[in-house]
């Protein structure tokens, strides 16, 4: 990963993820940012620009919030599964991706997205994955998966640029990240 890209960028000072060619078939890159305790927080939207130069060599972005409180841990883990063209959320249970059924086409090359994630736990302690916003365009989603147990504390935002099965090159740029949370 590289930090601080004056091109292309939206605020002056992007950071790029790259998949280089000759990795392994579905390989990836992962950027993660711990970002303290907040064990009270219940809601959360996770909102980015994301630009990708080579769409066709990307197997899958994922684009993930994770809160570790209370005995528990929370995966508001997504992926834009690109060769299936629809939206899929971690199911950590049973270790493995569920798809949805909101889609989320390949984007075009060398254009900025933006990228709305809005979360939620309920009372009980399962994650929800309320919505998507793509480009302006808003899907519910409404799913959701349990917790898992964790002794940790703290709230997370990753990113995880994949490769498909050739491991084509191909660019990842981020722009303007927040994580809203209450």
């Amino acid at each position: 990963m590289t930090q601080g890209v004056a091109s292309p960028s939206l605020s002056g000072a992007s950071a790029q993820f790259e998949l280089l060619a000759g990795t392994q078939p579905f390989g990836s890159a992962l950027w993660f940012k711990y970002l303290g305790s907040f064990d009270n927080a219940t809601h959360f939207v996770y909102d980015l620009f994301f630009y990708v130069d080579n769409p066709s060599a990307s197997q899958g972005l994922e684009f993930n919030v994770g809160q570790s409180a209370n005995g528990s841990r929370y995966n508001f883990a997504t992926q834009c599964d690109l060769a299936q063209q629809l939206w899929r959320v971690w199911e950590p249970v049973a270790q493995k991706w569920i798809p949805s059924s909101v889609s989320c086409m390949r984007p075009a090359p060398n254009t900025w997205n933006h990228l709305i994630w809005e979360f939620e736990g309920d009372s009980v302690g399962n994650v929800i994955f309320t919505a998507v916003t793509l480009d302006g365009s808003r899907q519910e989603v409404n799913m959701s998966r349990p917790h898992v147990a964790d002794t940790q504390s703290g709230v997370d935002v990753a990113f995880q640029a994949d490769a498909n099965l050739t491991a084509a090159l191909y660019s990842v740029w981020l722009d303007k990240i927040s994580l809203i949370y209450w």
